[in-house]
């Protein structure tokens, strides 16, 4: 999948997975990527997404405003897709962010 095919497919993704590479994150954008080639079922694709995004959560403040909201807009749709795991977000909110 391309950055432009996964923009059409998921346009808030592609705008992170973009940005990320453009401030010299290739290796955290094809995480991401990879997690959506890899995921077999939605829950895979987003459990793995939302994985990746929250390991790399200090990343967010380093991209432009459209990026932003855009991660924003991504784990908006993790969490809706598991509503039950606000626990463990909030705990995960917790732990310093790695550097």
């Amino acid at each position: 999948m391309t950055d432009a095919q996964l923009r059409e497919w998921w346009p808030d993704l592609g705008t992170v997975v973009v940005a990320l590479r453009e401030a010299g994150r290739a290796d955290v954008a094809d995480r991401l990527v990879d997690a959506v080639r890899a995921g077999a079922t939605s829950s895979e694709i987003l459990g793995d997404v939302g994985l990746v995004l929250r390991e790399e959560r200090a990343l967010r403040s380093r991209l432009g405003d459209p990026a932003r909201r855009a991660w924003d807009g991504v784990r908006a749709d993790v969490r809706r897709a598991f509503p039950g795991s606000w626990l463990g977000h909030w705990l995960n909110r917790l732990r310093p962010r790695r550097r």
